[in-house]
C-alpha cells in the first residue's frame, strides 16, 4: 500500500509529464489544482523530489518545476 504522499507524489509527477513542453514550468499551484492535492503538502514534496535530482526548478515570475528527464 501506497502512502498519501507517494500518491501525491506519483500523480503530480504524471501532471507535470503530460504537461510536456506546452510551457518550461509549471507553478506549484497548477499542479495542486489539477492534482486536487493540498498545496502546503505538495510543496514539500515537490521539494524532496528536486532533491533528489527528479524534478528542477526556476525561480521568478515564470517559475515553476519540470522535470528534468524526458517523461
Amino acid at each position: 500500500m501506497l502512502s498519501k504522499k507517494s500518491k501525491y507524489a506519483i500523480k503530480s509527477l504524471v501532471i507535470l509529464a503530460r504537461h510536456g513542453d506546452k510551457e518550461p514550468h509549471m507553478r506549484i499551484s497548477e499542479i495542486s489544482e489539477q492534482g486536487k492535492i493540498p498545496k502546503k503538502f505538495l510543496e514539500a514534496i515537490l521539494l524532496e523530489l528536486r532533491k533528489n535530482g527528479v524534478l528542477g526548478s526556476k525561480m521568478g515570475v515564470n517559475g515553476g518545476y519540470f522535470l528534468l528527464k524526458k517523461p
